[in-house]
């Protein structure tokens, strides 16, 4: 039974779901930046979001299976994980530089710009040690939410709080599957909170 919640946690908090995750909790923020935003344009960043950061990814996932380039589209085997991410940051940065075209909060940009650099991280450890990429996305979102509390003075204490409890349920699912150790899980969590949370402190650094 606990087995099988791990697996269903597992898989409802994918890593490639995260970003699509984030846009939609984002959006319906308490924000004027996005409360301003006319409905057709977040369709619009909703479309694009799920296409390169969900679809595209998962289906080159899916063929690199079929072409056996890896044995699992879990990538459970750090050998295997080098080009899924090196596609996945492609498709990422495809999306920032359509979504730049439009007029969108700051904020944003930084989510989508800090998401890729946790990829870039991700990619680079994964060469010696495998981190887990489920609490990579789960850190990101906890991350952008502890930035728009302290920093941009938008209340999301009630969601940066059930993101944490969030990350800490995708955490013993991991574990339960022994599919990371608790350093993985931990230093998984720091590659997302991190670079969500940096570049809008030093921002905020810069303008006093």
């Amino acid at each position: 039974m606990i087995k099988q919640a791990a697996i269903i946690i597992s898989w409802v908090f994918q890593p490639i779901l995260m970003p699509f995750y984030g846009t939609l909790l984002l959006f319906n923020l308490p924000y004027y930046g996005f409360n301003l935003l006319h409905p057709n344009i977040i369709y619009f960043v909703l479309v694009s979001t799920f296409l390169f950061t969900v679809a595209l990814p998962g289906s080159m996932i899916l063929m690199l299976k079929k072409m056996n380039f890896i044995s699992s589209i879990h990538l459970n085997e750090r050998s295997e994980r080098k080009y899924p991410i090196i596609f996945t940051i492609l498709f990422h940065v495809a999306n920032y530089y359509f979504l730049t075209k439009i007029h969108l909060p700051f904020i944003y940009y930084v989510f989508l710009l800090s998401g890729i650099f946790s990829l870039i991280v991700t990619f680079l450890v994964s060469y010696f040690w495998k981190i887990s990429m489920h609490t990579t996305g789960i850190g990101g979102l906890c991350g952008v939410f502890f930035a728009c509390l302290l920093i941009w003075g938008i209340d999301t204490r009630l969601l940066f709080g059930f993101m944490f409890l969030i990350a800490g349920m995708i955490g013993s699912a991991r574990l339960i599957l022994k599919a990371h150790t608790s350093g993985q899980v931990y230093m998984g969590f720091i590659a997302g909170f991190i670079p969500q949370t940096l570049p809008l402190f030093l921002y905020m650094l810069s303008i006093k």
